[in-house]
């Protein structure tokens, strides 16, 4: 016997500013204005009614509202983008240069000084989502976050392996579909679509 259905449609935010190469995380940074075309192209394939969640970062939520006009989306925190702790603000190669001991062929486990590794950010997200799944049961839910925090709700719904989910492309306000269902006691997720790039 099949349940009810749940919907999780995922947004990554806007591309941001001054930041390229380097390790931003939970630093607030702003993103780069939505193109008012391409917002209304991405609003279209949206549904009319949904539930709005975003992670509490301005960037998620500046894209929030270029997509929906008068949205005020709940600010969720187990989705709020990986902690970098004291490399946030630094290059990708300095980081590198500096740390050349650390295990880069697995890069779920590692942990920045005083940040958090991405299994720790897999761990929330997973909590969330649960979460919200349960309580929202039967709704579509339109969540605005970070490529990592995508990465980890597809890698729930898939049942892959952390490392597997780092290689997903996550592209700036690209759409991932998910739907939920519990059948006969059993939570069953299922994937609509990966990266989806309007225009594309």
């Amino acid at each position: 016997m099949s349940g009810t259905r749940t919907e999780w449609i995922w947004i990554r935010h806007a591309p941001v500013q001054g930041q390229e190469n380097r390790y931003y995380g939970q630093l607030d940074v702003a993103s780069e204005p939505v193109d008012p075309s391409l917002a209304a192209a991405i609003a279209r394939r949206l549904p009319a009614t949904a539930v709005w969640l975003s992670s509490p970062l301005v960037r998620a939520r500046a894209t929030a509202f270029a997509l929906k006009d008068g949205v005020d989306p709940i600010a969720v925190a187990a989705f709020n983008d990986q902690n970098y702790g004291l490399w946030q603000g630094r290059g990708f190669n300095d980081v590198f240069a500096a740390n050349r001991t650390l295990d880069w062929s697995h890069p779920v486990d590692i942990q920045p000084p005083e940040g958090e590794t991405f299994f720790d950010l897999a761990t929330r997200v997973y909590e969330g989502v649960q979460r919200l799944t349960d309580h929202y049961s039967g709704h579509t839910l339109v969540c605005v976050a970070h490529a990592n925090v995508i990465r980890a709700a597809i890698a729930l719904a898939l049942d892959i392996d952390l490392g597997t989910a780092l290689r997903i492309e996550v592209a700036p306000l690209s759409v991932t579909r998910l739907g939920h269902r519990i059948v006969d006691g059993v939570s069953q997720w299922s994937v609509g679509c990966i990266n989806h790039e309007t225009g594309h």
